[in-house]
C-alpha cells in the first residue's frame, strides 16, 4: 500500500499493492520458501480472503 522504506506497515490486497501478481508467484514458488506455511495480512472479509487463497493456489507450481 505504501512504497518500500516508508516505514509503515501498510498491508492491501494482493495484486492491487506494490507486489504484483507475478511477484508473489515468484515468491510462493522459490524452492527455500516452497514448503514453508504463509500467513496472509491483507485488509478483507471472509469472501475476500478466500479469493486471495484460490488465487495463490492458482500460482502454485506443483512440481
Amino acid at each position: 500500500m505504501t512504497p518500500f522504506g516508508s516505514h509503515k506497515d501498510r498491508h492491501e490486497r494482493i495484486g492491487a499493492g506494490s507486489i504484483g501478481i507475478k511477484d508473489f508467484k515468484n515468491i510462493i514458488n522459490n524452492p527455500h520458501l516452497k514448503k514453508l506455511p504463509f500467513i496472509l495480512e491483507t485488509p478483507n472479509d471472509a469472501a475476500g480472503y478466500m479469493e486471495e487463497i484460490k488465487l495463490l493456489k492458482n500460482l502454485y507450481e506443483y512440481k
